[in-house]
């Protein structure tokens, strides 16, 4: 089962499955960076021993998606703004082993600060990702038949929510991923109104806590 799932992610995040999740247009020379960046990592414990790769020439560079982040005031979310307010901070590059996902690259999304494809963070990918099973609940999806939806991921580190966002041109599909505290269902699809009903307590909680305290 997990081999299959494996199979799955990697046919989704390369633009293959034959659900109509699609991806944005990247920049260019993405993957060239991200090979670069493990190319010239020359630690005692370096990039490809951490992904447990012994060569980077069997390494492949997926296409990336989106990394998405609530960049608004969380009081705003409170009046029913929350996906609109989003910006993409990162472009998450998968690292493919055959048909396994070893681990993800980030890099810079902020070209208007000049630090387009700048690099962020190296990610190991577990045996147990989430992403793999959010990725088959969005692959079987009746909606994801009928039109487009773009592949994105949202954090929300202060609430503690991360989720896989499907958009699409009428709507959009939120897939909380684990751990969820019992506060919504991880891998069950949300509409955009009902994961805001979900998050307002979050958000009010959090605002009520002093400054300085830490989240």
């Amino acid at each position: 089962m997990k081999s299959k799932l494996i199979l799955c992610l990697a046919l989704v995040l390369s633009g293959y499955c034959h659900a109509a999740i699609v991806y944005p247009k990247a920049p260019d020379g993405g993957q060239q960076t991200a090979y670069k960046y493990l190319e010239a990592d020359q630690k005692p414990k370096n990039f490809l021993d951490f992904l447990g790769v012994s060569r980077i020439e069997n390494l492949t560079i997926a296409d990336p998606f989106g990394v998405y982040t609530y960049s608004a005031e969380f009081t705003n979310l409170l009046s029913g703004q929350f996906l609109s307010a989003t910006e993409c901070y990162a472009w998450r590059y998968p690292l493919m082993l055959g048909t396994n996902t070893v681990g993800t690259m980030d890099l810079n999304a902020d070209e208007t600060r000049g630090k387009l494809l700048k690099f962020i963070t190296l990610q190991k990918s577990p045996s147990d990702n989430p992403m793999l099973e959010a990725a088959q609940v969005a692959e079987q999806l009746p909606q994801v038949k009928k039109q487009d939806y773009e592949f994105r991921f949202l954090n929300m580190a202060p609430i503690l929510f991360r989720a896989v966002w499907l958009h699409g041109e009428s709507d959009d599909i939120i897939i909380p991923l684990p751990p969820t505290f019992g506060r919504w269902n991880a891998y069950q699809p949300y509409s955009e109104s009902e994961m805001i009903k979900l998050l307002k307590p979050e958000v009010e909680n959090r605002l009520k806590q002093p400054p300085g305290l830490p989240d």
